[in-house]
This record gives C-alpha cells, sequence and structure tokens, in this order.
C-alpha cells in the first residue's frame, strides 16, 4: 500500500480534486522554472483530499502517517464556493481533529498569513476569501485579456436577460468550457464533441495562456504568494 505521504517529502500541498492538483502541479513547475528564489519543489507533495467534505477524513490520515512528524509546511487549498464561509469550514475541520489528540494542527487566524507553529500552516480560498466561485473562476480571471473573454461574459448576461436560472457552480464550468469552445471553433475539428475533450486543464494550452505567460497574471498574485510561501526555504 502506498504511503500518504511519500518518502522524503517534508511540505504538502491539499486540494480538491484533479482540476486543482494540475492547475498547482503546473504552477508549481512554472514557479521553480522561473524564479531564483531558493524553491525546495522537491520536497513538496500535493495530495487530494476529494472534495471539501472529505478535508476532516484526509487531516486524520495524515496526523496518523508515521512521517507525518517530519512535514514542516501544510498548505490548504478551498474553494471559496457559494453561500458558505470557505475559511472558518477549514478552520472547524482541523479542530475536529485536533480533539482527537495529538499531534495537534495550527489553525490560521486569516488566508494566506501562514501560522508560526510546526508544522506551518496556511490556507488558500479561491478564487479568494472575498468573492464567491472556484478555481475555474481564478483561471478565467487570467484570461479576461483574451479578446473573446467579453463574449463569454456577454453570452451570460443574454442568458440572465432571458430570465434563465443559471446555477452559479454550474455557471463557474460552463465559462471555461464555452471560451475553451470559442478559441477551437474556427480549427479543424469535429466541434460536434468538443465539449467532450476540453476541460479546464486545457486553459493552460492555450495561445493566450502560454503568449502572455498568464502564470504570472496579477489575478493569480495570491496563489504565487501563497506556493512561495510553502516552498521557501
Amino acid at each position: 500500500m502506498q504511503e500518504l505521504i511519500p518518502d522524503g517529502k517534508t511540505r504538502l500541498l491539499l486540494v480538491e480534486g484533479d482540476d486543482d492538483q494540475v492547475f498547482f502541479d503546473q504552477f508549481v513547475n512554472h514557479l521553480a522554472d522561473s524564479t531564483d528564489a531558493q524553491l525546495q519543489v522537491e520536497e513538496l507533495a500535493i495530495i487530494q483530499y476529494a472534495g471539501r467534505a472529505k478535508l476532516t477524513r484526509r487531516l486524520r490520515d495524515l496526523k496518523k502517517a508515521e512521517n507525518f512528524e517530519h512535514i514542516t509546511h501544510l498548505g490548504i487549498v478551498r474553494d471559496s464556493d457559494f453561500n458558505t464561509d470557505a475559511l472558518q469550514s477549514v478552520q472547524d475541520r482541523i479542530r475536529t481533529v485536533n480533539r482527537e489528540g495529538p499531534p495537534q494542527i495550527d489553525i490560521p487566524d486569516h488566508p494566506i498569513v501562514p501560522t508560526i507553529g510546526f508544522p506551518i500552516v496556511s490556507v488558500l480560498i479561491v478564487p479568494s476569501a472575498e468573492r464567491e466561485g472556484m478555481l475555474d473562476d481564478l483561471v478565467m480571471d487570467a484570461l479576461t485579456v483574451d479578446p473573446i473573454a467579453s463574449c463569454v461574459q456577454n453570452y451570460f448576461d443574454c442568458l440572465e436577460e432571458k430570465q434563465v436560472a443559471i446555477v452559479p457552480a454550474k455557471r463557474s464550468k460552463a465559462q471555461i468550457r464555452l471560451f475553451l469552445i470559442g478559441k477551437n471553433v474556427g480549427l479543424d475539428t469535429d466541434v460536434s464533441g468538443i465539449t467532450d475533450r476540453l476541460f479546464l486543464s486545457n486553459a493552460y494550452e492555450t495561445h493566450v495562456w502560454q503568449q502572455e505567460n498568464l502564470w504570472e497574471s496579477p489575478r493569480l498574485a495570491e496563489a504565487k504568494a501563497f506556493l512561495h510561501q510553502l516552498l521557501a526555504s
């Protein structure tokens, strides 16, 4: 059975799911290739907790791992979501596992601001602690430099004008799909199946993302600062 914490890893980044893992893995690789700062990338393990409801179980499993005592930094990423207090949710889950006994995990008081205990703990709320949404919205924020981003916004404005009830979470994911379809519809492809092939991770492969180097977008500055804290020597 594979260990939850791989051997030699002293920094953990907990993310909700597959999309988050791809985003942060690519972001970390970008930082490793583009900065002169000494970042301990080789010490990082990105671990999924498979949805916010399962964060408590993942934290519990980590505490039970024999090599958890070697962890120096613990970062937790959570979607802001809708009609919820994401930071409080993370804090409550840490409190729950702390009540079960040692080792204790420090509870951050604010997003981005790391604790001073051992391990150092920090939380990133995406797209931000002041705004509802999810990772898809943060990625779309970076993509607003593309001319067709306004077309995506106009499409949803039109739906609202026609009194179409839009589920916020579905809109967050649909806007990325719509953007990617717009970037591919002019290509020599079978458009009928395009929505089955394009996912959030495809955004990082677009010409605009690579040409504009959107990993350096000001919209991603908070996530970048969070990763620097997690990886700093």
